[in-house]
C-alpha cells in the first residue's frame, strides 16, 4: 500500500475507531456533567471534550465519503474544514 493512499477497509475501519472514541468521550462528558460543582469549575474543559467528539465525527464522516473533498466542504466545524482544505493543496 502507498503511503499516498488508504485502502477503503482501512479508511471505514479508522472512522469507526473515531466513533468509539467518540463515544467513550461522550460517556466521560456525561459522567462528569452529573456533578454540578465539577461542571462550573470546568466548563471549558467539559466543552472542549465535546469540541474533540464532534471533530471525531467530521473527520469520521470525511474517511467513510465516495467524496472526500466533498466532504470537507460540508464539514460544518470551520476551522476544521479550513484545515482540512489547506491540507488538499
Amino acid at each position: 500500500m502507498s503511503r499516498a493512499a488508504l485502502s477503503h477497509k482501512l479508511r471505514l475501519q479508522i472512522a469507526d475507531e473515531l466513533d468509539c472514541a467518540r463515544q467513550e468521550i461522550e460517556r466521560l462528558g456525561e459522567l462528569l456533567c452529573s456533578d454540578p460543582a465539577l461542571v462550573a469549575a470546568h466548563m471549558n474543559s467539559l466543552q472542549a471534550l465535546d469540541m474533540i467528539g464532534q471533530q471525531q465525527l467530521a473527520l469520521a464522516a470525511v474517511l467513510r465519503a465516495e467524496d472526500p473533498q466533498s466532504a470537507i466542504a460540508h464539514t460544518p466545524l470551520e476551522q476544521l474544514r479550513e484545515r482540512l482544505e489547506q491540507a488538499l493543496d
